[in-house]
């Protein structure tokens, strides 16, 4: 026993407590009294680990805390060793001088024991393990899982839990979350100084906190040069310690994949945040022709002020999203029809057409005086095709790419990570799209075109386009022979087909050089139309001028030396154009972390109810000050409720309503309306 409690009470640096477990139960080390001349311990109590009582815990009602109940009851069970002599002739020994062995508690089991945190513990090799598999991206339960096979353990036995894992993020983080912007700065600068090419610029707030950062990696500014013809610019939010939206721009290459042009860590979602990000992408790079967001009003004004030549879309998602939410109490029975009728609708190519079966839709249901339906037609000219085939979109109408972008990245990263550690994700994401880049070019280079017919036409595609782009053409080619033409005068040709029992017919223009076709197919998706293809075959024409045949759609798509020659151009104009004052790009090198973003971000709940859901629903009122909106434990007038005293309980409730109703009135969420704005569009802010 003795040799046992000097094992316990070995110094070991500078720790003063000591854990020993005996007969079954847990203590841990308590008071320990020290000897002033050679500070050796002379006293140790041993406790247990419920004794004491719960601290009494202060609650600031301004503040989200947890509730988290104390382990302390009182116990009195204890044990107390002593070094010093049992006789003057023996020397000083351990000795056991206070054993209390009875607890006021139920006690564990051993196998219960191991969830005590004093026996949870994990290893420094667990550790760089466990934050390897968190860089790979996986979740804590997936962590936990992959340790458990390999140490060939049952599900549960590690020797510690998800929360301490969570601790170890936590650790890490306050470790590194102190020079986190610094350190995300040198990242970019180094990495600028590796590659030109690679592209960044900031922000800083008066307090020289990190307000917004756009980078944009080599391998992006090259792909960019390729196909920024249309852009896709989308923010998703949880992906870092801070709340910043990232905004990504996304695009899509010759081989029809998803590739990544820049991206942007923002404060918030507002007009002049917006205006800075367009400037930034437009001054690194060239204005895109055609870019797709969602139907937020303050981007689409920072487009239209900073991107002036770019032809703005909604995404048509995001707007039909929304429809049962406007539609569905209003139309009810009608509301499957509706949503039929306004797909039918929407695949209309000709403008003329799209206004003629309009006015009958929204007759046909009622309609006119909808504020929804009235806003929708007034932006007719950002989500219609008919008013947008005159502008080249590579067959993109909705943020789809970037959502798909948005998954991916969210696979990485997660809401706690820090600024760094998301770049370099982001990095990974990248070299992934890059691999897949060359191996759609090595597919592409290997794998036989098969040719469904003998036409010099389709021979000649096979040959430059990429599978991708020659599959779409296939499908114009094997339509156009089902298709009947007659030729009118000054070059022009009526190519009809049937819908059912009704007749349409496309007007084609083919004077041996040039074409022009009234479904605008070849403007929109860059892909030769059936109706101008079946014009071709009309007049033996055998072979497609190349101007039809775009680059972009190519195997071979520019060569990277005319990508560096426009390079230093864009580089002195981005020196040009670069703001020098205090707030911006390299005025001093001490950058604080930023605050945490309150943004419109992910909602709380998965989706917005409306129509019946919410019909049949009374609104809830807060028991104290009966105002809708809150409930009682957030009531901003709960602690005058219950201390104001009852001599002046008439005078403080009538201020405290007036307090109330400002408070209510400051907090509640502005829609669109309330601004003047268009009914359809989405505040962030």
């Amino acid at each position: 026993m003795n040799l046992l409690l000097a094992k316990l009470l070995k110094p070991k640096k500078r720790h003063i407590s000591s854990t020993i477990i005996m007969q079954k139960k847990w203590f841990c080390g308590g008071k320990r009294s020290l000897d002033s001349k050679n500070g050796r311990t002379i006293r140790q109590d041993f406790l247990c680990h419920r004794a004491g009582k719960p601290r009494s815990k202060v609650i600031d009602m301004s503040k989200t805390q947890r509730n988290k109940g104390s382990l302390k009851c009182g116990c009195f069970a204890c044990m107390r060793i002593t070094f010093k002599k049992c006789f003057d002739i023996f020397p000083k020994e351990w000795h056991v001088t206070v054993f209390v062995k009875e607890h006021n508690h139920a006690m564990l089991s051993q196998e219960e024991m191991r969830f005590l945190p004093a026996n949870r513990s994990i290893t420094p090799q667990d550790e760089k393990q466990i934050l390897l598999y968190k860089e790979v991206g996986l979740s804590i339960r997936q962590i936990i899982r992959v340790m458990e096979l390999e140490k060939n353990l049952k599900y549960g036995e590690l020797p510690f839990s998800e929360s301490d894992i969570h601790n170890l993020y936590g650790k890490v983080k306050r470790m590194l979350g102190v020079d986190d912007e610094m350190n995300l700065i040198d990242y970019m600068k180094s990495a600028k100084e590796e590659n030109e090419m690679f592209q960044y610029a900031y922000t800083l707030d008066e307090e020289r906190r990190l307000e917004n950062l756009f980078w944009c990696h080599a391998q992006s500014f090259e792909w960019y040069q390729k196909y920024g013809d249309v852009v896709v610019f989308d923010t998703t939010y949880k992906v870092n310690s801070y709340d910043m939206p990232c905004g990504i721009f996304v695009g899509v290459d010759n081989h029809g994949k998803t590739i990544l042009f820049g991206c942007a860590l923002l404060r918030n979602e507002t007009i002049s945040t917006f205006k800075w990000l367009k400037k930034t992408f437009v001054t690194m790079k060239k204005s895109p022709k055609t870019i797709i967001t969602d139907q937020d009003p303050w981007m689409s004004e920072a487009i239209s002020s900073e991107m002036p030549t770019t032809k703005h879309s909604f995404c048509i998602w995001h707007i039909t999203s929304k429809f049962s939410c406007w539609f569905v109490a209003l139309l009810r029975n009608d509301y499957q029809k509706w949503c039929a009728d306004f797909y039918g609708l929407y695949k209309m190519t000709i403008p003329m057409e799209f206004e003629l079966n309009w006015s009958l839709m929204v007759q046909k249901y009622n309609l006119q005086n909808n504020k929804h339906v009235l806003g929708l037609y007034k932006v007719r000219h950002f989500w219609a095709p008919a008013y947008l085939r005159d502008h080249f979109f590579g067959g993109m109408i909705t943020t789809g790419r970037s959502e798909s972008i948005n998954a991916f990245i969210k696979r990485f990263v997660s809401s706690h990570i820090c600024l760094i550690d998301f770049v370099k994700q982001l990095h990974m994401v990248i070299e992934g799209i890059s691999q897949g880049r060359s191996h759609n070019k090595v597919i592409a280079s290997l794998k036989p075109v098969s040719l469904n017919t003998k036409s010099p036409l389709e021979k000649q595609a096979s040959e430059v386009l990429t599978p991708f782009a020659f599959k779409k053409f296939q499908e114009e080619f094997a339509r156009a022979t089902m298709y009947t033409v007659k030729q009118g005068e000054n070059n022009e040709f009526m190519v009809k087909y049937f819908e059912g029992n009704t007749a349409k017919q496309h007007r084609v223009f083919w004077d041996g050089h040039t074409m022009l076709c009234s479904c605008k197919n070849f403007e929109f998706w860059g892909i030769i139309c059936r109706h101008a293809l079946r014009a071709f075959m009309h007049t033996d024409c055998f072979n497609i001028p190349p101007f039809y045949l775009p680059p972009r759609w190519h195997c071979d798509v520019l060569d990277v030396t005319n990508i560096m020659e426009e390079v230093d151009d864009i580089f002195q104009e981005e020196e040009e154009c670069t703001p020098t004052n205090n707030n911006e790009v390299g005025s001093e090198d001490v950058v604080l972390f930023p605050p945490p973003s309150k943004t419109k971000g992910r909602p709380k709940k998965r989706r917005e109810k409306g129509g019946k859901e919410t019909g049949m629903k009374k609104t809830k009122c807060c028991s104290i000050c009966k105002q809708p909106g809150h409930t009682k434990p957030t009531c901003a007038n709960k602690e005058n409720f219950f201390t104001f005293d009852v001599v002046d309980a008439g005078i403080s409730s009538m201020s405290s309503q007036k307090d109330l109703s400002s408070t209510l009135k400051r907090k509640q969420k502005q829609t669109s309306e309330d601004l003047g704005l268009n009914p359809i569009f989405t505040l962030k802010i």
